[in-house]
């Protein structure tokens, strides 16, 4: 999703964080899917604010008897493809503890290694979900060092940078780069490399982060 001033009738809309907001919130249809201003689904996207809630990414999601999640339409329908089906439960284990902080990730990580890639919601791994928040960022180097996979993949076909760039948040974007993510790869299936967003959103920090790493003039 992306809108010009002009898509806009000349208007640009920005979040509270001060990340400009890509598409228009107030285009033909949204209030009729995901409520009016105020009246919006707290599980699911808030058009207005551009926040999503556990039922979009992050969440809980079913699994069947085997264990292996269970893969059908997504909540809300926000995105159309199939994906992880959330179940109801409020964010995922690794979700909480990201927004705990690095020191209970990395408690979690000692008992529970193969949660390093937990799924959750929208696809998203526990790296994405570092890329959702200023405190979420903060556990980036955590999992990094638990040996989650850098190069995984949600069901936009983002990795943990792109989240980096779309919320302005330069100490985890840092760390991947670091780690070995190319903020200008644009991986298969996916409409924009890490630093498209971050330019498209006006992600300052973000794109000062690359500038010092030798990734963006």
């Amino acid at each position: 999703m992306s809108a010009t001033a002009d898509d806009n009738g000349g208007k640009d809309y920005y979040r509270k964080d001060g990340v400009k907001i890509d598409f228009d919130p107030y285009a033909s249809g949204m209030a009729e899917k995901y409520g009016l201003p105020g009246s919006t689904d707290p599980e699911g996207f808030d058009p207005y604010a551009d926040t999503v809630g556990p039922g979009i990414y992050g969440g809980s999601v079913l699994r069947d008897d085997s264990g292996e999640v269970t893969i059908g339409e997504q909540y809300q329908n926000h995105n159309s493809r199939p994906g992880p089906v959330y179940d109801g439960n409020g964010y995922s284990l690794m979700s909480r503890a990201i927004q705990s902080g690095p020191t209970k990730v990395t408690e979690i990580l000692k008992d529970f290694p193969l949660l390093k890639d937990e799924m959750s919601s929208g696809g998203a791994r526990p790296l994405h979900v570092c890329g959702m928040s200023k405190q979420g960022q903060l556990a980036t180097q955590a999992l990094i060092d638990g040996g989650s996979d850098l190069h995984l993949l949600d069901t936009y076909n983002y990795n943990a940078l792109h989240r980096m760039a779309s919320n302005d948040l330069e100490i985890g974007a840092e760390a991947l780069v670091k780690a070995g993510l190319d903020p200008n790869y644009r991986p298969p299936g996916s409409d924009s490399s890490p630093i498209d967003i971050a330019r498209r959103s006006r992600a300052i920090k973000f794109l000062m982060a690359m500038q010092s790493l030798g990734h963006y003039d």
